[in-house]
């Protein structure tokens, strides 16, 4: 990935220091230690490669909460590296395996060591990492590979008070009302790696989750009530053009 390209310069006269300036994409790594590598050559190459191992207890963390979540449903087990494509910046779309990124795992990081309000960049980095690692852990507890992603994405969708958006718009209209968000709810909101709100929703997320297997029992139920959501999204539309 090329991100820009910058003029090496003296950081000042006589002090023998250089300094780069980085990309703003790179902001995020503000902070983190890095090993400073060269790749000699033809094309020679200087190399940072930043220390991110303290960002892996945050991921398990996270885990750790969604399995509060989820305890009457399932167990989740534990986390698993191998179950995500891992990388610095979030995947636009997922590839084989979902995505988990050490940028969102940062940003989460630095929420919780302060004492505001969870920015809008830190709510969305959770919500990435929820839909992700909730997809994972539906396939865990028996839902078939597409319920599982709809599954991750429609708990991240309503934990996060839609700081992405629903895969699917039935299914984000459907189930809007299903978990209120402890994590967006104004200036009262709760730090993200808190487990009192994933233990308040242990009723909500069991019942989400019963919801999803059903549909995967039964795919033609499912059809059906997507048929007839969109019917009754289309006849609202209709009867409000009529009335403007």
């Amino acid at each position: 990935m090329q991100l820009a390209k910058r003029n090496i310069r003296s950081s000042g006269r006589n002090s023998g220091s250089i300094e780069i300036t980085l990309p703003v994409e790179l902001a995020v790594l503000e902070g983190v230690p890095c090993q400073v590598g060269l790749r000699d050559g033809l094309l020679p190459e200087i190399v940072l490669q930043p220390d991110l191992c303290d960002i892996v207890p945050v991921f398990e963390t996270l885990w750790d909460r969604l399995g509060l979540g989820l305890e009457n449903v399932g167990a989740i087990g534990d986390f698993a590296e191998a179950d995500y494509a891992l990388g610095l910046f979030p995947e636009a779309k997922w590839a084989v395996r979902p995505s988990l990124a050490y940028a969102d795992g940062l940003l989460i990081r630095r929420s919780c060591e302060v004492e505001l309000d969870v920015g809008s960049r830190a709510l969305e980095a959770f919500a990435r990492l929820v839909e992700s690692m909730m997809a994972v852990a539906g396939g865990r507890l028996g839902l078939s590979d597409g319920l599982a992603v709809l599954f991750g994405n429609q708990v991240a969708y309503l934990l996060s008070g839609g700081a992405i958006t629903a895969r699917d718009a039935f299914m984000g209209g459907f189930a809007s009302h299903a978990i209120a968000s402890p994590f967006a709810a104004g200036g009262s909101r709760a730090k993200l790696l808190s487990a009192a709100p994933w233990r308040d929703a242990q009723p909500e997320l069991a019942r989400l989750y019963d919801q999803f297997a059903t549909w995967d029992d039964e795919p033609e139920s499912l059809a059906k009530t997507r048929e007839h959501w969109y019917r009754a999204r289309r006849f609202e539309a209709r009867v409000a053009m009529t009335r403007t």
